[in-house]
């Protein structure tokens, strides 16, 4: 598994280290060992990093040579994955996967890969074995596989629930799965339901006048006007007074999360950004 382990260890190794340096660096350990594949792979990241593919796959094919393709493969996947070539990435993830069926980059890559060209089943089923893999991950996880199995009939929304709910009472209140919730809730009509939901928010959250409105919102779509008056009331007092406690970036994700960033970003690490290859990427 040494394509995860370089990777793993380089973002330690390099943290703070200009990536010009790394890149001289390491050129200099490849003109006395031109036989290491570990080298290679390390420099590959680095123009990865750099945004220099064209280098990264040089780097990545003398890899090949020089040792196992098979350790090259998930470099090679994310370099082509990254240019826009889905198709031809995909099958190195698939050869990576099939020497380390539990190497988590390479899963978060070919999910976020089957996601973005319409195989909703396909990736549903790579983000239930990351889910199952860790109990750590970031809420994007949880959402985008929330979101693949409201969008197939024979899953659908009460199992997406099912599992925003499970992580929530897991984890407490997590603003970002409880959002999406209330959008299943309110789009089949279930407005009580989304209204419960809101009452479930984290308390800083039900003290601004952003929560009040569309509490009074879900309550107006569910033919209860004189329901909504006290909360649309509540919130211009707040509004007039100026007791906002939390100010901006509520709506519509509340508390800043955007719900459209792709698995790899930090988060995703709420729902990942393939731009970013640091050690979290690459490492198993």
């Amino acid at each position: 598994m040494l394509i995860a382990l370089i990777f793993s260890c380089a973002g330690v190794v390099w943290a703070d280290a200009a990536i010009a340096d790394r890149i001289r660096a390491l050129s200099l350990q490849l003109e006395q060992a031109p036989q290491n594949q570990a080298l290679y792979l390390q420099r590959s990241l680095a123009y990865v990093e750099n945004n220099q593919m064209e280098l990264a796959l040089a780097d990545i094919r003398a890899a090949e040579t020089v040792g196992d393709p098979v350790e090259a493969a998930f470099a090679h996947g994310v370099v082509l994955y990254q240019t826009g070539d889905y198709a031809s990435a995909r099958p190195y993830f698939d050869r990576y996967l099939q020497a380390y069926p539990r190497n988590r980059s390479t899963l978060e890559y070919r999910a976020r890969l089957l996601r973005d060209t319409g195989q909703s089943r396909q990736a549903l089923a790579d983000y239930e074995t990351l889910i199952a893999l860790s109990d750590s991950l970031d809420p994007g996880y949880y959402l985008s596989t929330a979101r693949l199995m409201a969008a197939l009939p024979d899953r659908g929304v009460d199992e997406a629930l099912a599992l925003l709910d499970a992580r929530v009472a897991q984890r407490g209140p997590l603003t970002p799965l409880q959002r999406y919730a209330i959008e299943l809730e309110r789009n089949r009509g279930n407005f009580q339901g989304a209204i419960d939901r809101m009452a479930g928010m984290d308390q800083r959250l039900r003290a601004t006048p952003q929560w009040q409105v569309e509490v009074a919102a879900l309550l107006l779509q569910a033919g209860r006007p004189g329901e909504a008056l006290p909360y649309l009331t509540v919130a211009q007092e707040q509004l007039q007074s100026g007791r906002t406690p939390v100010r901006s970036g509520l709506s519509p994700g509340w508390g800043g999360y955007d719900a459209s960033r792709p698995v790899l970003d930090s988060e995703d690490r709420c729902d990942g950004d393939a731009g970013h290859v640091g050690d979290s990427a690459w490492g198993g």
